[in-house]
């Protein structure tokens, strides 16, 4: 495994353009958020679940789901 996997910053960082250090900023951004979403779309997912099988009453919600 290469020492670079565990660095923090690019080493050529300095000797990249505005553009590219920009473009490297929005994709990390794009698949942080990206990352947020699929996290709570699965959170929501999985609670939905729980309400629906009864699950949700030992976890102490009380709320009916619309569904079936």
């Amino acid at each position: 495994m290469s020492i670079l996997a565990f660095r923090r910053r690019d080493p050529w960082w300095a000797m990249d353009g505005p553009a590219a250090r920009r473009a490297r900023r929005r994709k990390r951004i794009v698949s942080l958020f990206a990352f947020l979403i699929s996290l709570a779309a699965v959170t929501g997912a999985a609670l939905a679940w729980a309400v629906q099988l009864g699950l949700g009453d030992t976890l102490g919600l009380s709320f009916r789901l619309a569904l079936g």
